[in-house]
Formats: structure tokens, C-alpha cells, sequence
């Protein structure tokens, strides 16, 4: 049975029901991705980057959140990482859109675990400042290495299935961490690896330029057509450069949709502090198509690749 999805051009999603056979399980589950989502129960932990190498041999405490499916498991797991403005509110609590995520990912039946890569670090955000103290290709794929480090060593977790998720600066540490060509050695131990990866509005610019890219592992990448933070093109260009060579990697572009497109709160606005464009200004905010869409290819892709 062909239980690959669709790989989608520019323009023009392909509807649900073109799926498979195999995902007509999904049909229960496209309830739950559209319901209003509860409060979810949360455990604060925390693991080690794999950073050593970058941080005088010792390695960085990482903070992290941990949400977990009802029963003993073991389960396929998601390490979430944050965009660049923090994990967090101000009040402590995580950020609506993760929570929203958190809470639709555990109702598929995956531990998520929400590392935090700025305040382990003395940074709060780093939207507004260039250099970045903390980047997606130096410290965040070491994190990311180890979080599936820890899930993997969890009897409630399948070692073998741990995925990765990423929005925006996030986004840009997915690429980074997934990238079989990269020179940094930010690998977790052994045969251990992500299963496969969803990239929400990532920077594309640098990857596109570099010939070695190479995906380990399946990817799924969504953007919105119109985002002046971090552009299509360069995504568009990656995504093809990778399918010439039979890299298992897709794009999903939505037209009228910006930057954070998958917001569950607020409304489309300009942002004017952003240190990596000039003159600082950046779009962002909710569009609902696309967000309803986003969720849906995000629940498909996960269990088409986590398989039995």
C-alpha cells in the first residue's frame, strides 16, 4: 500500500479525503484536531544539550515540559521546539500556541516535549537582536539531540519513534538538526535519530545555499506564501533541490498566509523590532485556512510515519 502523501506544489492543496486508505483512521482524529482543546496536565524536567563542545565541556541544563498521552505507553514522542521569541508569557505560562499544539499532538496519542533553549542560556528572546546569542544551527540542534536522548532512555517512550517539530526559529533548528550533511556534531549517542520532521515557517535562506544539505529523515515543511520574515522562495528552492535527489522532503505553501500563520490568538499585525530585517518590520498573525489545514497534514504526516 502506498502510504505516502501527496506532495503538494505552490498553489492548491490537495483536499483530505485524497488520502489513502490506510489514513481513514484519521477521519475520528480530524474531530479532535478542530475541537476547542482543554487544559493539559504538564511535568517541568530537565535533560542535557549535547552542546559540551560549544560550552567549555560543560553541557547547558536544559528546561523542558513534558506532556504525555493517557496510559503507560510506550509511545511515539515529539520534541517541540519554540520560535525566537521564547517558549513562555511573561507570567510563566507556556505560549497559547504551544499549549494548543501540545494538547492536539497527546490527543493523537504522542509524548510532547517542549525544551527550553533560551533562559538555560541567561536569554529571554532573540527576535530583536543580531548577532543572536543563540542560533538554530549551533546551540538548538544540540538540544534538540538531546531531548531525543532523553525520550529515548523512557520506558513509556519507543525510542525508535521520536519525532521533531519546530516554528520558526524552531523551524530553522529542524532543518539544521535533520541535516545529514551538517559539519557540527550535535548527534545523540548511538543509532538513535528522528523519525521524521515538521518545520513551521523556517528560514530556508542559508540551507538553500548550501549544496551538502542532505534530509536524514522525512520532512514536511509549511509556510505561508506571502511571510516577509522568513520568505517561500527559499523553502520552494530547497524543497525541489531535495526532491531532484530523492530526499523525502515536502512543502506546503499557503497562499494569503504570513509568518505564524498557526497563531491561535490575535489577528494579523506588523511587528517592527525584528533584528535580522532591515528596517525591522515583519507580518504576522492567524489565517484560519491555513491553520485548519496545517493541522490536518500535521496529524496525517505523523501517523503515516509512525506507522503501527
Amino acid at each position: 500500500m502506498n502510504r505516502t502523501l501527496p506532495v503538494c506544489g505552490n498553489r492548491g492543496n490537495p483536499p483530505i479525503s485524497r488520502i489513502r486508505p490506510f489514513f481513514a483512521l484519521l477521519a475520528a482524529v480530524f474531530g479532535l484536531i478542530a475541537a476547542p482543546v482543554p487544559a493539559l496536565a504538564q511535568e517541568s524536567l530537565r535533560f542535557d544539550s549535547l552542546d559540551a563542545d560549544i560550552a567549555d565541556g560543560k553541557p547547558t541544563g536544559i528546561e523542558a515540559r513534558l506532556y504525555k498521552p493517557a496510559g503507560s505507553g510506550p509511545f511515539p514522542a515529539i520534541v517541540a521546539m519554540h520560535g525566537c521569541s521564547g517558549r513562555d508569557w511573561t507570567d510563566g505560562r507556556m505560549s497559547s500556541l504551544y499549549r494548543d499544539w501540545a494538547a492536539r499532538l497527546t490527543g493523537l496519542g504522542f509524548v510532547v516535549l517542549f525544551p527550553d533553549s533560551f533562559k538555560p542560556r541567561g536569554v529571554e528572546e532573540v527576535c530583536t537582536r543580531q548577532p543572536q546569542p543563540v542560533t538554530p544551527f549551533r546551540q538548538r540542534p544540540r538540544d534538540a539531540h538531546g531531548a531525543l536522548a532523553w525520550l529515548a532512555a523512557q520506558p513509556y517512550v519507543r525510542a525508535d519513534r521520536v519525532f521533531l517539530i519546530g516554528w520558526s526559529h524552531g523551524g530553522s533548528t529542524v532543518l539544521n538538526s535533520l541535516d545529514a550533511g551538517s559539519r557540527a556534531p550535535p548527534r545523540a549517542p548511538g543509532n538513535l535519530a528522528f523519525r521524521a520532521a515538521i518545520a513551521f515557517y523556517p528560514g530556508c535562506l542559508s540551507p538553500s545555499r548550501r549544496r551538502d544539505w542532505t534530509a536524514a529523515a522525512p520532512l514536511l515543511i509549511l509556510i505561508g506564501e506571502l511571510d516577509d520574515w522568513t520568505p517561500a522562495a527559499p523553502c520552494e528552492a530547497l524543497a525541489s533541490r531535495a526532491r531532484g535527489a530523492g530526499q523525502p522532503v515536502e512543502l506546503v505553501t499557503y497562499p494569503g498566509a504570513y509568518h505564524s500563520f498557526d497563531a491561535v490568538q490575535g489577528q494579523l499585525r506588523q511587528r517592527t523590532d525584528v533584528g535580522s530585517k532591515p528596517g525591522g518590520s515583519v507580518t504576522l498573525g492567524p489565517e484560519p485556512v491555513a491553520r485548519e489545514d496545517a493541522r490536518r497534514r500535521v496529524a496525517a504526516f505523523l501517523l503515516q510515519h509512525a506507522g503501527p
